[in-house]
């Protein structure tokens, strides 16, 4: 029984960890498009061409 427990315990630790890294995955993802969109929209604001 206890080795039961201990293999949930495990998953559920596993389980928060990689939730956390997705977590932190998506919030990277959207400040990084953010940006990128910003500049975007600099450069067409300001006549540039990015090459």
């Amino acid at each position: 029984m206890a080795a039961i427990l201990g293999s949930i315990l495990g998953n559920v630790i596993e389980m928060v960890i990689l939730g956390a890294v997705a977590v932190a995955g998506v919030i990277c993802g959207r400040k990084f498009r953010d940006r990128r969109d910003a500049e975007k929209a600099a450069q067409a604001a300001s006549g540039e061409k990015k090459e």
